[in-house]
């Protein structure tokens, strides 16, 4: 999915803080945090409802220079379906919403609660957030590649938490993914 305008806006922020949007959509209350460090960069969705919460990375990845992030759900579908489209199994009218938040990040308004977290904070913040998930101890941020041919259900995950574009990528070149649950480690994916 295309992100790049929305990634410019939030390259703008010049701060080292963690981005913290908060909303609610359809009695889902939504978290959504940025953080660009000199060496990673994060987007993270927290969705909460009264019966579960869950933690979905969108693992920013740059292809022929724009960025781009997964809107796949996957393991996710079955906790997002009330962020579903009112007249289809679609997730349009979400993603409209959370790309509105961002570009209101410098224009906060009664709908969108915006703040900026210490970086020790923000991140124990998402940890204690993630703890209380569905996928609690699912290792979903991207850390390194290693020379090692990916195998299909690692290819998978890949799609799943990066894009299939990385995925078919790292097939192409005998490379595997390796992932972390510690959000303090992920790194940025550059197709080249």
């Amino acid at each position: 999915m295309d992100f790049q305008k929305e990634y410019e806006i939030l390259n703008s922020i010049k701060s080292d803080k963690i981005l913290e949007i908060a909303f609610t959509f359809r009695s889902h209350k939504i978290k959504v945090y940025f953080a660009k460090r000199e060496s990673s960069e994060f987007l993270v969705l927290i969705c909460e409802n009264d019966k579960y919460s869950f933690v979905k990375n969108y693992g920013i990845y740059f292809k022929n220079g724009n960025a781009i992030i997964n809107g796949y759900w996957d393991i996710y579908y079955k906790y997002a379906k009330g962020l579903k489209n009112t007249n289809d199994n679609g997730f349009s009218e979400f993603y409209d919403k959370l790309f509105e938040s961002i570009h209101k990040i410098n224009s906060p308004s009664h709908e969108f609660s915006i703040s900026y977290l210490e970086n020790n904070s923000g991140l124990q913040k998402i940890k204690n957030l993630t703890r209380t998930s569905v996928f609690s101890d699912e290792p979903i941020y991207f850390n390194h590649i290693r020379r090692q041919p990916i195998s299909p259900k690692q290819f998978d995950k890949v799609s799943k938490y990066i894009g299939k574009d990385v995925a078919i990528y790292l097939k192409r070149n005998n490379l595997n993914a390796v992932f972390t649950s510690d959000i303090s480690k992920q790194k940025t994916f550059i197709l080249p």
